[in-house]
């Protein structure tokens, strides 16, 4: 697993977002794009602390 599966939940994302003006929604987006590759890999696909699973997990949700 890597790159290519984040690409993946990525799109997913994307595809429900695009059209929307979700403003608080894209500003939680872009701040975890802030993040390093291997903690967005973690947090969709890996254990992290439960403070940061609950900081995201609108947009963790939005990946199913």
């Amino acid at each position: 697993m890597g790159i290519k599966e984040l690409d993946v939940t990525f799109s997913k994302i994307y595809k429900k977002i695009e059209n929307s003006n979700n403003t608080p929604i894209i500003d939680l987006m872009e701040d975890l794009l802030e993040n390093e590759t291997q903690y967005i890999f973690d947090l969709f696909f890996n254990e992290v602390s439960k403070e940061e699973k609950q900081k995201y997990s609108p947009i963790v949700d939005l990946s199913k």
